[in-house]
This record gives structure tokens, sequence and C-alpha cells, in this order.
């Protein structure tokens, strides 16, 4: 994988993208770029780990299509941020899918950084260059996405945290049972995968 590439290089995910199937997103996610225009500066990240969640998942937030202030963001349009507090501390990214009304949802589980190295070691500066954001709270406090991402379009020409394709394809996926969950733990709904370097 080239990590040599330049800002904004790719093409963004249209909407399209989104309003499908979950289970296929967060398939077809891998191996795409999520992009942050921070303050600090430009930075970057190959999404390695997902996990989808539809509401008809007894682990998935709008289980049989309830919606609170919390989830609020599940039920927007696809390629809306849904973003997250858990355990009192941390925030998890995810991307809403399908279509408006429904609360379905892919959580975005890791990155390999790829640009903007020095955000990443500066957010993350007491963990090794493979810790940094290899978890759902990890990638957000190693970019530095703030939870005030919730509930924006990612497909607004305005926004700073984007996905795109620059035509990276993994070497394997691997289908996994989802991690820290209670229910539906027999859905192989984590989705992991690995590139040659």
């Amino acid at each position: 994988m080239d990590r040599s590439t330049s800002h904004n290089v790719g093409k963004r995910l249209p909407r399209s993208f989104f309003a499908r199937e979950t289970v296929t997103v967060a398939q077809d996610l891998l191996g795409k770029v999520l992009c942050f225009d921070s303050e600090d500066g430009f930075c970057s990240g190959v999404i390695i780990e997902t996990e989808a969640y539809t509401q008809e998942d007894p682990a998935c937030h709008a289980y049989l299509g309830k919606q609170t202030v919390r989830n609020a963001a599940m039920f927007s349009d696809p390629a809306v941020w849904y973003s997250y507090f858990i355990y009192g501390m941390y925030h998890c990214l995810n991307c809403v899918t399908e279509s408006s009304g429904r609360g379905c949802a892919v959580l975005l589980r890791g990155v390999i950084p790829l640009e903007g190295l020095e955000i990443f070691k500066k957010n993350r500066s007491k963990s090794s260059a493979k810790q940094w954001a290899n978890g759902p709270a990890k990638l957000m406090m190693a970019m530095g996405i703030p939870s005030t991402v919730n509930q924006q379009d990612m497909c607004d020409v305005s926004s700073r945290l984007w996905i795109e394709d620059r035509g990276f394809f993994p070497e394997s996926i691997r289908e996994t049972s989802r991690i820290g969950i209670s229910k539906g733990t027999e859905l192989m709904w984590r989705f992991v995968c690995e590139f040659n370097d």
C-alpha cells in the first residue's frame, strides 16, 4: 500500500454507495479511505475493520426500529455520520446505511494511518504506531474527529469528514462475530481485511 499519496486524491463515495444493504456496505468499505480535514491539518486512514448493524439485529441501537435521542442519526439519510458515547469516556464512528427511516449503520472499527501521520502520533503519543487507530474509539482519537460530526452529512461539499475510493483492494477479508455484544453473536457481521505491504 502506497502511503505517499497526497491530500484528497481519490473520489468521494456518493450517497448511493451507502444506500445499499448494510452488510454489503460494511464489506465494501474495507480498503476505502477515511479522510478528515482537521484544524491540525489533513489526515487519512485506510479502513481495515467494520461491523454491520441493522434494526432487525438485537445488538443494534435501533433494534425493532425504536428511535431515541441517542440513535436519531441512524434514521437519517444514508451517508450521514452517527457518533455515540460509550463507557463514559469514548466515542465511536458509524456510517448510516440503507434508507431514511431505517435504523442501520456500519461501525468503523479500525484504520491504517495513511496521511497526516504526525497528527496520529500527536493524538496517540503513548501508543505504538500499530496501536494508533486499531479500534473504534482509537481511530476517532487518533484522527482528532470530534463527536459533533454526529448527524452531519458526509456528502455535503462543506463536510470536513468523508470517505474516498483510492483503488485499494484487500488481499483477504475475514468474517467473524462482532465484538463487545451479548446479543446477535451468531451473526458474522464483523469484517477484517489485510493488505500486502
